[in-house]
Order: structure tokens, then sequence, then C-alpha cells
């Protein structure tokens, strides 16, 4: 249909019974370019659900800033099956002017939205979102609260490592590994007091991310409890991250 210039039966794709023709019809849209942005935007006030999630998937994926306004003007419309899509657009599309508004979405009583803002303040990177995504780590939802940490350490700023080390304690072992993994990513040394503890857990991935994030912060203080979880242990796949985290720390130059 795109070859043949039929940019108006391509948007009636979108809303194809089977998926992957609607992934397909939106893929095509979105290669389109220049052509197919004003049957996108329209295609955002259609009937069907399944065309408008389409056409905000392909509008993401273009990434032209024109199409920032019309997805705002349709967040607050939307169902929020469809506002997912919205917001991943705008997301994708990477403008800091819509943090606000996806700051505001954090509060949805929509858990997909919830989850779909947090994630997307992640991407977009704007500290103004740091607020709103501190109390998401309190949300009921651990899916939420776990992009929350994710988003909170793409933030690059390391004093951010004071509420990520607090979800260390969470009641979701998913969340506990992510906030270990990401005080590792930012080699904070003030968290080596936080992740010890989990070395003796009998949860395999409290043992597992904490050991690999120790040996990413690389100091000496994490030796002996590396030592000691080393020598009570007896799970393979712990034991060769607890090996890899002591010769990290132990043989820094060979892991700078």
């Amino acid at each position: 249909m795109a070859a043949k210039g039929d940019l108006r039966g391509l948007v009636e794709a979108l809303g194809h019974g089977q998926p992957f023709m609607r992934l397909a019809a939106s893929d095509l849209l979105a290669a389109q370019g220049e052509s197919a942005f004003p049957y996108l935007v329209d295609a955002l006030s259609h009937d069907n659900p399944d065309v408008r999630k389409g056409a905000a998937r392909a509008l993401g994926i273009m990434g032209d800033k024109r199409a920032v306004r019309p997805l705002l003007d349709r967040l607050e419309k939307e169902s929020p099956g469809v506002s997912q899509f919205i917001v991943d657009a705008l997301a994708d599309i990477g403008d800091p002017q819509v943090a606000g508004d996806l700051c505001k979405a954090t509060r949805s009583h929509s858990l997909s939205l919830r989850y779909s803002a947090v994630r997307a303040l992640g991407k977009l990177g704007d500290r103004k979102a740091v607020p709103y995504l501190i109390e998401a780590l309190s949300d009921s939802a651990s899916i939420v609260r776990l992009r929350a940490v994710e988003s909170l350490s793409r933030m690059d700023e390391p004093s951010l490592w004071v509420p990520i080390s607090e979800m260390l304690g969470d009641s979701s072992a998913g969340v506990r590994a992510v906030a270990a993994r990401a005080l590792g990513e930012m080699h904070s040394l003030r968290a080596i007091d936080c992740l010890l503890p989990l070395l003796e857990s009998d949860i395999e991935s409290d043992v597992l991310e904490a050991a690999r994030s120790l040996g990413r912060i690389g100091s000496e203080r994490a030796i002996e409890p590396l030592l000691s979880a080393q020598a009570r242990e007896g799970r393979d796949k712990v034991l060769d991250a607890i090996a890899a985290a002591l010769h990290a720390i132990e043989s820094p130059e060979e892991n700078g």
C-alpha cells in the first residue's frame, strides 16, 4: 500500500485484527516520513483505539517535534490503553517540554499509565522529574517502583544513591535487584554499607546483584564480607559472581 501511496489505507490497517499487521502498518507509515505526518496526526482522533495507538507509535518512531502538541492534546482525553502509547511516543520524541505532563501521569489511577510515565521520564532524563520519581518509589505496584529506580539512576545525580539504597529493603526481589544494580552502575562508595547486608540474604538475586555491584564499586571494604559470603555459598552462579567481584577489587587495573 505504501508503494502505491495509499496512506489512508495504511492508516486503516492500523486497526487490523492481527497485531503483527497493525505493527507493520505503523512501521510503514513511520517510514513514509513527511508525507504520512498529517495522516498520522488526523489518526489520533480516529474512532478505533487501535488506530490511535498505531498512529502515536508511528509518530514516536518518526521523532518529529511537531507531533508533541497533538499528542499532548490527546493525552488527557484518552483511555489508559491508548495513553500508554502516547506517553511512549512523547518519550521517543524527547522534547523536554513534555516532562511536566509526564510527571502528572505518574499519579494516574491507571497502573499501565503510571508505569509508562515513570519509564518515559527516565528516557527524558529531566531532573524536574526527580520528586515524582521518588514519590513513585512508594507505588503500590512493584513494576512501577522498579521502573522508578531505573529512571532515577539515569538522572546523573550522585545524591540519588540515598532513595535508591532505601529500595534495597523493598518487599520485591526484583526491585531490590534493580536497586543494587543501579548503585553499582553509579559506583556509589557511600552505598557499600547498604549493599553488604544483601550478601547474607537467602534470596539468590539479592546476593548475586550485591556481589556484582560491590565488584563494580571496587572498594577493599567489601573483600571480607565477600569472602564470608563465598564460604557459606553453594550456588554456582552466585559463587562465580563473588569470585568476579573479588577479582575486580583486587585487580582494579585489569577492570579499569
